[in-house]
């Protein structure tokens, strides 16, 4: 068979009949969820316990909650747990706040975060010492 663009031997009317499209079959049983927890689940890491204390600039960040502190500057990130801090202090500064943690084998570790407001660093220089204050209560402070 010639067609007129002069090829031979291929069909005419397009790609050819359409497929049947898929739909999948319904379930026979509806699906089975698991009856709720007569008790709520242990607290483990990442379960809030007590009080946390958040502040966060464009660049660093400080987190301080049931875990320990957490550190963020720029690119880099430290999690200390409290097993392993010692201790740790705050000074407030004009434009933010300024924290150290001090380790029980001797690192120490240094977050500046600012503050868009004086007022704002305050209040943080305020949440941090009842937050501190929770988790460092009966330590010696060395």
């Amino acid at each position: 068979m010639t067609h007129g663009d002069g090829q031979q031997g291929v069909p005419t009317g397009g790609f050819g009949p359409p497929l049947p499209s898929f739909v999948p079959p319904p379930p026979a049983h509806p699906p089975a969820f698991p009856p709720p927890p007569s008790v709520p689940p242990a607290a483990g890491p990442g379960t809030v316990q007590g009080p946390e204390f958040i502040a966060a600039d464009e660049h660093n960040g400080l987190v301080v909650d049931a875990d320990g502190v957490h550190f963020e500057q720029g690119p880099h990130a430290v999690d200390l747990p409290w097993a392993y801090v010692r201790t740790v202090r705050f000074q407030p500064v004009p434009d933010g706040l300024y924290v150290t943690a001090v380790m029980t084998d001797g690192p120490v570790y240094e977050c500046r975060v600012r503050a868009r407001r004086r007022s704002l660093a305050t209040q943080w220089s305020t949440d941090l010492a009842g937050v501190l204050h929770h988790y460092l209560a009966g330590r010696l402070n060395s």
